[in-house]
Formats: C-alpha cells, sequence, structure tokens
C-alpha cells in the first residue's frame, strides 16, 4: 500500500515545479499534448510488458508513477492554460463547470472501469485509456483559444534557474506567500477526514460494501452540487471570503462527520464536505487566473498543487500512525476544529491583502 501511495504522488510531486516553469516557457497546449501522448505510450508498453513478458508488481507501479507525472504536468499547466481558452468575465462560470465535470467523472468512471474489467478483462481498460486520451488530444488540438495571450518572452535561462526565480516571485509578494502557506495548513487539516473516512466507516459503521460506496457516492455527489453553485455565479466578488466559508464549512462537517453516531448522519455531513471541497478548490482557481500575471501564472499553480493534494502524503506520514493509537473520530474533530480556527484567521490576515503587490 505504501509503495502504491508514493508512486501514485511523489513523481507528481517531483515534476510538478518543473512543470510550472514549463507552462509559463512553453506553449500550453503543446505541452498538455505532449504529456498526455507520453504517458499514454509509455503506459500502453508498459501494460503490453505486463501482460505478455513479466506481470509484476514493478510494472503496475511504474504504470501509476508513470501516470502521476502526466497528472503532475497536466494539472499546473491545465490551470494556467484555462485564460488562454475563456474570456474573463466567464472564468468563473466555467470553472464551476469544470468542477463538476470533474466530479461527475469521478463518480461514473471507476462504475465504467469495474464493468469493462469484468467483462472485457484488464488489458481492455488500458486501450479504452488509450482511445480517450487520443480523443482528448484530438480536441485539445483543434480547440479555439485568444490569440492574445501567446506571446511569451522567449527564456534564456535553465528550468532551475526559473523555478528559483518564480520561488522568489512567490515569496516576495506577501499575498501569495501567505495565501500559499494558510491553504498548506488547511490541506494538511484536511488530510486525515479525507485519507481515512473509509477506515473510519470501516471501524465504525461496519466493513459492507454498500456502506464504503455510499461513502464515496454522496462525497461525489456533494461536490458535483458545489461546482454547480460556482457555474451559477457569473462573478464571485469577495474570493477571500468563499475560499474560508469553504474551509470553515468542511471543519464543521469533518467535526460533525468525527461525533455521528448514526451512519445517516455522518453521509449528511460526508455530502456536505463534498459541497465545500470545489468551492475552496474552484475559487482558489479563479482567484490565481484573474490576479496572477500570465507569466508566473504556471509556477504558481504548482506551488499551489504541491501544498494542496500533493501535501496528503506528507500529512499522511503523521495521521496514519496516529490512527492506530488515538480513535480516527477523535483525530477528525480535533483537525476540523483546527481547520476552522485556521479559516478564520487566513480571511483576516488575507481579506484585505493583494494576491500580487
Amino acid at each position: 500500500m505504501m509503495l502504491a501511495t508514493l508512486a501514485t504522488t511523489l513523481p507528481q510531486i517531483l515534476i510538478s515545479l518543473f512543470a510550472g516553469t514549463w507552462s509559463d516557457r512553453y506553449d500550453r497546449r503543446r505541452l498538455l499534448v505532449l504529456s498526455s501522448t507520453f504517458v499514454s505510450a509509455i503506459t500502453i508498453l508498459l501494460a503490453i510488458v505486463y501482460f505478455w513478458i513479466d506481470q509484476s508488481l514493478w510494472i503496475l507501479l511504474g504504470i501509476a508513477a508513470i501516470r502521476s507525472l502526466g497528472t503532475g504536468v497536466s494539472t499546473p499547466v491545465g490551470n494556467a492554460f484555462f485564460p488562454q481558452l475563456i474570456p474573463k468575465e466567464q472564468i468563473t462560470r466555467m470553472n464551476g463547470v469544470n468542477q463538476t465535470i470533474s466530479s461527475i467523472l469521478l463518480l461514473i468512471s471507476p462504475l465504467l472501469s469495474g464493468y469493462i474489467l469484468n467483462n472485457l478483462g484488464m488489458f481492455a481498460v488500458f486501450i479504452v485509456d488509450l482511445i480517450t486520451a487520443a480523443v482528448g488530444i484530438v480536441l485539445l488540438l483543434n480547440i479555439k483559444t485568444l490569440k492574445s495571450l501567446f506571446n511569451k518572452p522567449k527564456s534564456t535561462t535553465s528550468s532551475i534557474q526559473d523555478i528559483k526565480t518564480g520561488l522568489h516571485f512567490t515569496f516576495k509578494n506577501h499575498g501569495i506567500r501567505n495565501f500559499l502557506i494558510f491553504t498548506a495548513i488547511a490541506f494538511i487539516l484536511i488530510a486525515p477526514s479525507s485519507q481515512l473516512s473509509t477506515l473510519f466507516v470501516k471501524r465504525t459503521f461496519g466493513s459492507n460494501v454498500w456502506l464504503l460506496t455510499l461513502n464515496e457516492l454522496l462525497w461525489t455527489i456533494g461536490s458535483a452540487l458545489g461546482g454547480l453553485f460556482i457555474s451559477l455565479h457569473k462573478q464571485i466578488p469577495n474570493k477571500i471570503k468563499w475560499i474560508a466559508i469553504g474551509f470553515i464549512g468542511s471543519g464543521i462537517c469533518f467535526t460533525l462527520m468525527g461525533i455521528s453516531t448514526s451512519f445517516t448522519l455522518y453521509l449528511f455531513f460526508m455530502f456536505g464536505s463534498g459541497i465545500f471541497m470545489p468551492i475552496i478548490q474552484g475559487t482558489t482557481n479563479i482567484l490565481i487566473q484573474e490576479n496572477v500575471p500570465d507569466l508566473w501564472m504556471g509556477r504558481i499553480f504548482s506551488l499551489l498543487q504541491i501544498v494542496s493534494t500533493g501535501i496528503y502524503p506528507i500529512a499522511m506520514l503523521f495521521f496514519g500512525p496516529l490512527a492506530d493509537y488515538v480513535a480516527i473520530k477523535w483525530i477528525m474533530v480535533a483537525t476540523g476544529l483546527l481547520l476552522v480556527i485556521v479559516a478564520f484567521i487566513f480571511y483576516k490576515r488575507l481579506q484585505n491583502q493583494q494576491l500580487c503587490d
């Protein structure tokens, strides 16, 4: 399990800083196409090796690592590419639509994969993945962009130097620096409720498949509705306030999830936490896309990826072993309450601060 976790998270974290630099240096559309092509090609090659040459665990871990590299590139590059596709006045709505679609795919993908795996076998899953990647690449190559954002100054420095320059830009801008620090703290506190919820359900309510299925299903439905909520707004005027509300709502839900004695009540608060997550993530993306200069946007999104979802495995190095000694309910209660406190401080410190000086 630890090897699988490392394979799916560590490459993503390691490549992210370089991906942000490449995003600010090169054509983002081409980066996304190259990333998808590389990941699909290597995945299918490793799948062929696994099925016909060597059915080793390391091959599967290699596939997971390659796909993690792809995610590490596509996430910051895709987020930075977004303003090149969408007029500024539509960025809020389209981010909400994007969050909703991502949640729906999160719900549908395991169902389709399970059906294909059960009826056609594992290799068919890889073939379908290759086909969908090819369709995505073709669509990406033909989509229209806003030409005004294509002109980038030609960089004469190395990627390492560009990373250093990006870090210097981040830490000299108090707004971005403080925002990323508070985001990192908040996601460390989100980690146990996000990563230990399945184990909590098993220990508290039982390990029946339908219990675990509902646990994931309700969160995903809530997440889709949270994205829909954002898409209904043409503009979100006070984004720091809404991000803070998302953290506060999540913290309250995590706390109440921990003390719930009824599975129905637990699911209600799990559903609520699902609603708040896209409000946090979507509004954060909008804030950066509307305020960070295009020249730095990829590097800022790469740092955001590291301090948000990328920080989960680091946080779980502490919370995972802790769950063997302290009841998960109390971990959820404590981190939920701390998240509410951090959210209030986050709002107080950042409400009147410019993201970029």
